[in-house]
């Protein structure tokens, strides 16, 4: 099976390795939890279905019976502690702390590209301006983007921009390669994406002083609606991003780099106590 660095999800990894044991000697739920140390021949199942959590101790117990040592332990630790934690500010700074475990074992986890993209506005900015700007210095890029950004911001992005093969550099300066990113349901990359609609909100608000009102478009709407109207309107917002994104696969000439944030939240929590209307 896979190394448990290429893993996001230790339930899954426990998953994995109970299911090639089974498939080699016939193991079964109860001989995994007796070698862990559990009373309950069910409970490493629970817990590979999310019904159930590691402590620190079991912890311990499961990745000795898997026989991890080493980093591959001390990621495992990490990956638990990971999948565990609510809060997301803590979640990178565990992730960090996988990252750096990860270097030490010479791997690279699955999604840093994703969490390193995601994790600044200016990533995707750069991206589209870059390859129309010719043979533009890092100076020249940072003095036409709308929110003050220093040449070493966007010497960074240049380089993230590079490593992960969003850019490559060309003949007459920059072109985008034909490599998308997406996060995929990737839980490290998630946590940089919530990061980045903090950042892209945090500039709308600047953008209503910042941005001459003829070059801005923000409006909005205060609604009461019920359950089925609100998955009506997801699915609405959904067709027009296509749209939207049809309209922009057929522009030529690109001037300027747009953001468009499309918001739909409550204000309110249910005030009728789930009856419907």
């Amino acid at each position: 099976m896979k190394p448990v660095m290429e893993y996001q999800n230790y339930r899954v990894y426990i998953r994995d390795y109970y299911a090639e044991r089974k498939v080699r000697s016939g193991f079964t739920w109860r001989d995994f939890a007796k070698a862990a140390g559990y009373s309950s021949p069910v409970f490493l199942k629970l817990v590979c279905d999310g019904k159930s959590n590691l402590s620190e101790v079991g912890v311990e117990r499961v990745a000795s019976a898997m026989g991890l040592v080493g980093v591959d332990l001390q990621y495992f630790r990490l990956l638990v502690e990971f999948n565990q934690e609510k809060d997301s500010a803590k979640k990178k700074v565990i992730f960090k702390k996988m990252r750096e475990v990860a270097k030490e074992g010479s791997m690279e986890i699955v999604g840093e590209d994703q969490f390193d993209y995601y994790e600044s506005w200016l990533n995707p900015v750069v991206r589209e301006m870059a390859p129309q700007m010719g043979d533009a210095t890092p100076a020249q890029i940072a003095d036409k983007i709308a929110f003050g950004t220093q040449t070493a911001e966007v010497k960074k992005a240049l380089s993230l921009l590079q490593k992960v093969g969003l850019l490559k550099k060309g003949e007459r300066g920059f072109e985008q390669a034909a490599k998308s990113i997406t996060t995929g349901n990737l839980e490290i990359a998630s946590l940089s994406v919530r990061e980045m609609h903090r950042q892209m909100g945090e500039l709308a608000v600047r953008a209503l002083d910042e941005i001459p009102v003829k070059e801005r478009d923000i409006s909005g709407l205060t609604l009461g609606v019920s359950e089925n109207a609100f998955f009506r309107i997801s699915q609405e917002i959904a067709d027009f991003r296509r749209r939207i994104s049809s309209i922009v696969m057929e522009d030529t000439g690109e001037n300027r780099v747009y953001r468009l944030n499309v918001q739909l939240f409550p204000l309110t929590k249910d005030f009728r106590g789930g009856q419907n209307a």
